[in-house]
């Protein structure tokens, strides 16, 4: 394990993040959103522009403190770090399936 990632694993910071993401990942569910929709929201509501703030902002902070502290980090590696965490909370946070046109199957009677 390297020393960025055992000072991430005990930080209040990455606490905060998952927290932001988990809302985020609610708010999605309770608008009905598929994955489909994040790649182009259908809208942007003043929650989750907040949200979307907070997150980017706590990202922001948190890899300037682990830089603060003299441990090697770079972007690509801090975000390396966190894809299995947020993949995680997208498995407990299922969006709809983006796909809702229904094929003609031609099984209707059955």
């Amino acid at each position: 394990m390297k020393p960025f990632e055992n000072f991430l694993n005990s930080s209040v910071g990455l606490q905060r993040i998952i927290e932001i993401y988990v809302k985020m990942r609610r708010y999605f569910q309770s608008e009905g959103w598929s994955e489909r929709d994040l790649e182009k929201p259908p809208y942007y509501s003043p929650q989750l522009m907040s949200l979307h703030q907070n997150f980017s902002n706590e990202l922001k902070d948190l890899l300037q403190q682990v830089k603060d502290y003299g441990l090697e980090i770079d972007g690509e590696e801090f975000n390396e770090y966190l894809k299995p965490i947020l993949s995680k909370i997208d498995e407990i946070t299922p969006l709809k399936n983006g796909n809702y046109k229904r094929g003609n199957q031609r099984d209707e009677d059955y």
